[in-house]
This record gives structure tokens, C-alpha cells and sequence, in this order.
């Protein structure tokens, strides 16, 4: 039985902490509609990163927290396998990947948060 207790306590204090983790500390990633594209957060969510999958182009759309309204945009145009990544600024907190359409409509994932 003190075994038990042991283990739920130590269960209980792990739990504790993973909630109490802040929510920024999660980095950001969204896969393009047909997954030949990539983006996610690094340099503590104050960059963005954005791979290619094929040797179409692909775009990141993406928001940051000094410049709210401002939507901004990271273009890959390299080839398959390669990655651009953008400068460093304030925490980004919304991005999107989308495929790029010659002359259509991008295909755009959701927006994570």
C-alpha cells in the first residue's frame, strides 16, 4: 500500500507541473492542406521555420505579438528538402502554412495558435 501512495503522489506532483507549464514554452507547427510543407516555431517561438516536401513553392503566413495586426509572410522557393527560416523579433503566436497556386488560390492550413 505506501507504494501505491508513493506512486500517485509523485504522479500528482507531475501533473502539477506540466500544467502549471507556461503556454508560450509550446512551439507552433502547421502542415500544408497536402503536406508538402512545413512550418513551426524556433529560436523560442521569436522565429519561424518553413520546409519543403516537393519542388512546389510554399508560403508561411504568421503573426507576432509587437506587430498584432500585422500579417507577415516567409517564402520557400528552393526545391525539395530545403528550409527558410525568418529573421528573429517578437514571440510569434499565429502561423499557417499554405501551397502555393499558380494563378489560383494558395491551399492554406488553419491558423495554430
Amino acid at each position: 500500500m505506501p507504494r501505491i501512495k508513493k506512486i500517485a503522489a509523485t504522479l500528482t506532483v507531475v501533473l502539477a507541473l506540466a500544467a502549471a507549464a507556461p503556454a508560450s514554452a509550446q512551439a507552433l507547427s502547421k502542415l500544408s492542406p497536402n503536406g508538402k510543407a512545413k512550418s513551426w516555431t524556433v529560436v523560442s517561438d521569436k522565429a519561424i521555420s518553413l520546409k519543403l516536401y516537393t519542388n512546389q513553392y510554399a508560403h508561411a503566413d504568421y503573426y507576432r505579438k509587437a506587430s498584432n495586426t500585422t500579417q507577415r509572410h516567409l517564402w520557400n522557393k528552393s526545391g525539395i528538402n530545403t528550409t527558410a527560416t525568418s529573421g528573429t523579433g517578437s514571440v510569434v503566436f499565429k502561423i499557417r502554412t499554405c501551397e502555393w497556386i499558380k494563378d489560383n488560390d494558395d491551399k492554406c492550413s488553419g491558423w495554430a495558435f
